[in-house]
C-alpha cells in the first residue's frame, strides 16, 4: 500500500505465555516495520509497539486488568505514523508516534506471535483501511489554484 492511510481492527485474545502477542504490523522489509498491539508479558497485558529501523526499540504501556478486548488504529503521514488505542472504537488515545520512510509501498496486515509457548487464540474483526488524501499533493494543490 503506497501513500497516507488509516488501518484498524479489533484483537480479541486468549494471551497465556509470555509474550503471547497479537497487533498490526506495517511493513517495508525485515528491517523496517511497526507492530502495534496488545502483549502479555510477565502474567500483566501491555499495550506494545515495537518500532524497528535494522535494530528494534519496544514501548509499553502496562493495563491494570485484564481486557476483553481492544482495537488498534494507525494513521500513516507522510514519514509519520501515528498508533492509537481504544476500547470502544470511539475514543482513541495516542500510545505512539513513529518515523517511517515515506515513498515506498508498505504492506499492511495482522501479526501474532506465540514465542514462549504452542499458540493461542486471537481473533481479528473489524480490519479496515481507508486512503487519506495525500498532504503533499494538497499542498501542491493550494500553492498553484488560480
Amino acid at each position: 500500500m503506497g501513500g497516507e492511510f488509516e488501518v484498524k481492527v479489533k484483537i480479541t485474545g486468549d494471551y497465556k505465555q509470555r509474550f503471547d502477542q497479537a497487533g498490526l504490523m506495517l511493513r517495508i522489509n525485515h528491517e523496517n516495520y511497526i507492530k502495534a498491539g496488545i502483549e502479555f508479558v510477565d502474567g500483566k497485558y501491555n499495550l506494545s509497539a515495537v518500532v524497528t529501523h535494522k535494530t528494534s526499540d519496544w514501548s509499553v504501556i502496562t493495563l491494570d486488568k485484564a481486557i476483553p478486548y481492544v482495537w488498534i488504529k494507525a494513521v500513516r503521514r507522510l514519514d509519520a505514523v501515528e498508533i492509537f488505542y481504544s476500547f470502544d472504537d470511539k475514543e482513541y488515545t495516542l500510545m505512539r508516534n513513529a518515523w517511517l520512510q515515506d515513498n515506498i509501498p508498505v504492506q499492511v496486515g495482522f501479526m501474532a506471535a506465540c514465542p514462549d509457548g504452542k499458540g493461542f487464540n486471537v481473533t481479528f474483526e473489524h480490519f479496515k483501511v481507508k486512503h487519506l488524501p495525500d498532504q503533499r499533493r494538497l499542498e501542491w494543490l493550494k500553492k498553484n489554484a488560480e
